[in-house]
Parts: C-alpha cells; structure tokens; sequence
C-alpha cells in the first residue's frame, strides 16, 4: 500500500506537466483590419444566392428571404417533395417523352408555374436547373439517364424557357436569365457505380458530353441573350476529375458557354479558393476564360481522414450551429476576393440537413440566417480591406454615399481557438467618430455593440473564434 501511495505521489507532477501541456493558449491576439472607401474593387458579388427557397404560403419565410435580399434561387432538387412531386425537373414538365415537344398540350407546368412564382414574389430571381433531381434511392432508377434523342431534350428545354419568359403555353415574361444543363454527372464516373447505381447520370461520361453540346448549341442560337451554362461538376480534385475533358470536347465542337458551374463540401475556405483557381485555369487554358464562374452548391462538411467518409452527425449539427455560420461567412467573403462571380448556398428548405438556416421542427432561426442577414447589410461597391495579424479573421467592405459598411468573421476550422481577437479597424483618410457594431457569436444573437472609438478614430472590436461583426461606419 505504501509503494502504492509513493507511486501514485511520484506520478502526480508528471500528469500535472501533461495537463498543463495540453491546456489550450488563451493569450489574445492582435489584429490589424484597414479599410480604404476610396480603393473600389468593382461591384458586390453575389455570393449571398441560395438552392430553392421559402415554401409555397408560407408568409414568415417568405418574409426572411425578402429580409436576406436572396438574389438568385437555383431549382435544383426542388422536386424532391417540398414543392411538390412534379416540379422543375424535364421529366415532370414533360412526362411522356414519345410526345410532340412543339405543342403546349405535352407539357404540365402546374406545380413549376407555382414554384416559380414564388421565387420571383420572395425577390429573388430563379437560376433554372434544367434536368433531373438526383436519384440517391437504391430500389430503381428512372430519369437520371441520357434521353433517348438529345436533339428533342433541347426542343423541350427551348419550350421551357420560352414558357417562363415569352408566355408561350399560357406562361409568363419572368426574364430568367440563367438556365444550367444537368447536374452532377460526373458523380459516379470514377468509382464506376454509374453503371450499377447511378445517382446523377447513368452512363459513361462521353454521353453526358455530347447531350451537353448539343442542348448548349440549340438553346444559344435560340436564346443568344440569356446565360446557357454548366456542367455543374462535383469531383475536383483527390479523384480523376473531368473537367479538362469536358473543357476540351467543348472547345473541338465549338460550343459557347457562358457559365462554368461546379459544387464543393467542404469546411475550409482555402479548398474552395484552391478549386476555384483550378478551373479558371482551365476555362483559360481551353479559351473559355471570359465565362463566368459559379460555385452554384456549397456547404459545411468535414471528411474522415483515409477512407472519404463523412461524419453526418457532425456535419448537420455544425450546419446549424454558430461554427457553420462563421464558415458561410468565412468562405463567402474569402471567395468574393478570387476570380469567383456567384455562390448558391445548398440549401434554403428546411426539410434538408443541408438547411442553415431554420430548425426543421421548431423553424427557428439559426446562426446562418444572421451571416447572411449581416450580408444583405452591404450594399454600394465592394472597397478594399486589409487584415493583418491573423489567418483566420476574414473581412469583406462596401461603400455607397459617404457610407462604409465592413463585415468581419473570425472562423478557425475545427481548431476550436477560444482565445480573443482584438480586432482594431482603421479607415483611410479618416477618423472613425461614427459608428455601429452588431456582433453574432455563442453568446449574441445579431446584438449591437458599443463601440468607442480612440483618440486616433480607430476602433476595437473583441472577437471571439466563430463570430461576425457587422459594423456600419460613416
């Protein structure tokens, strides 16, 4: 018993040195943010756009996304039964594929015209998807592989569009701009599983190349004014990628594209800026260099190391939590500095795990809706903000009228910091004696701040690790 307490006496110092080893650095660090109204980047981008948006009637969140200033709404995936069972998907707009595609008789616009509408009554301007929901059901297969005549697809897909901006087949004069071909064939290509159980596009690659060419060739000559794109590709790198030889049959059959569109999960902004580098490199290197860029589905998802799984749990509740809202806000800002023209966060509809915004049973409000609230705040021309001291204090400013609104986050991936920021903003040419502070954090809820500003008009703010501060200075 006596060796026993000598041992465990002898063994106390050294778990002491181990708990003071692993306890984590709470020194405050310092950070540099100067902002110059003068230096004007060019317009705001819209990297505030979403997938779908607020249900049919429903007044409240139809409320919050007029509130939010949504500016696009991708209609992918809208089919999936939170709209209805027959919505924007070709095979719902035109369900018997044998018919004539030039006769309105052919066509059952019901649930779309609906869907649309209410897009368009929430403010927000619909980026059409045209083609087929992903099939993630493992019983049958139906309507993710390549039409039986691509030449007749893109006659429907004219008749699409001329419905929601000609009125043809008693439609409207919507003056949809964007429409993209398909979505995410390239899904399965790699793994093979495309030729067992396909999701997204049930045959080789090659195929899905042609139908595109042909589809993007007809609706241009029809449409030369609108924006015809895609392929909306989600493998960039860590497997083969086919965005070289999308980019090279495109160029060989000259085919006009006026968007590249491509998807990532992920919970580091520095992986998005890296992808998004990669295929504007090739948009120029295959003479596509003058079409826009668009990460048109983007989420919070954090990968097992080794074997590429996920770790759904996880990922949904950080969706939700304040940790995902600093991570939108992160990345959009991040990603409005690189050749990037339009984010679609994936996904507005509650009914998702992939929603931010709302708990799915009590429709609450979370932490995301207040990133994207704090968003809507800029307005005018983005101007240039400089962050000094720190990776991971992101910054993103605007001015209009004498009026400077800068929009600061700290997010640190999942090394979970919780030291302080203390975040000192300059602005060029100037004294801050003007402003207004609201800070979204574990502990606030979009609440203002007081601010006071130095003797020198510069002004602190304290940050802790998943937060964003909105401050409106003038």
């Amino acid at each position: 018993m006596r060796r026993l307490i000598i041992g465990i006496l002898l063994l106390a110092p050294a778990v002491c040195r181990a708990q003071e080893q692993v306890q984590p650095d709470i020194t405050s660090v310092e950070v540099s943010v100067a902002v110059d109204p003068s230096d004007i980047l060019g317009p705001l981008k819209p990297m505030n756009a979403v997938n779908n948006g607020p249900y049919p009637g429903d007044r409240e969140q139809m409320k919050d996304f007029r509130i939010l200033d949504i500016p696009f709404s991708r209609t992918h995936d809208a089919g999936e039964g939170y709209y209805g069972h027959h919505v924007v998907d070709i095979s719902d707009v035109f369900p018997d594929f044998c018919k004539d595609p030039d006769k309105a008789s052919s066509y059952d616009f019901r649930e779309t015209d609906l869907y649309i509408k209410t897009l368009i009554d929430s403010g927000s301007e619909p980026f059409y998807r045209l083609g087929q929901t992903i099939e993630n059901q493992t019983g049958a297969k139906y309507n993710i592989y390549p039409p039986k005549d691509f030449k007749k697809w893109a006659k429907i897909c004219e008749h699409v569009i001329r419905h929601y901006n000609e009125g043809w087949a008693d439609g409207f004069h919507y003056n949809i701009r964007y429409w993209e071909i398909w979505n995410e064939a390239d899904l399965d290509q790699s793994s093979g599983r495309w030729k067992t159980e396909p999701r997204t596009w049930g045959a080789p690659i090659e195929e899905f190349h042609k139908m595109y060419a042909v589809a993007a060739k007809h609706l241009k000559e029809c449409f030369p004014d609108l924006k015809i794109g895609g392929p909306s590709y989600c493998r960039i790198q860590g497997v083969k990628t086919y965005f070289p030889q999308f980019f090279e049959y495109m160029r060989d059959n000259k085919v006009p594209i006026d968007f590249i569109s491509w998807h990532k999960y992920g919970a580091e902004p520095s992986v998005y800026l890296m992808e998004a580098d990669m295929i504007r490199d090739w948009m120029k290197q295959y003479g596509y260099g003058d079409a826009e860029l668009i990460l048109n589905e983007w989420n919070y998802r954090r990968f097992r190391s080794g074997d590429g799984s996920t770790y759904e749990r996880y990922n949904m509740e950080n969706r939700r939590s304040m940790k995902g809202a600093a991570f939108a806000a992160a990345t959009m800002s991040a990603l409005h500095a690189a050749p990037v023209d339009m984010m679609m966060y994936y996904d507005f509809r509650p009914c998702t795990s992939y929603c931010g915004f709302y708990d799915y049973q009590t429709d609450k409000r979370m932490p995301l809706y207040y990133a994207f609230y704090a968003w809507s705040k800029l307005h005018g021309s983005a101007c240039a903000s400089k962050v000094e001291g720190s990776d991971d204090v992101y910054a993103i400013a605007s001015a209009e009228d004498g009026r400077t609104v800068l929009m600061l986050t700290r997010y640190d991936g999942d090394n979970n910091a919780c030291n302080v920021a203390n975040v000192t903003v300059s602005l060029a040419g100037k004294k801050i004696e003007k402003i207004n502070c609201h800070l979204t954090d574990d502990e606030h809820i979009y609440t203002e701040i007081p601010l006071f500003p130095t003797e020198d008009g510069k002004v602190v703010v304290e940050m802790m690790n998943n937060s964003i501060a909105l401050l409106e200075i003038e």
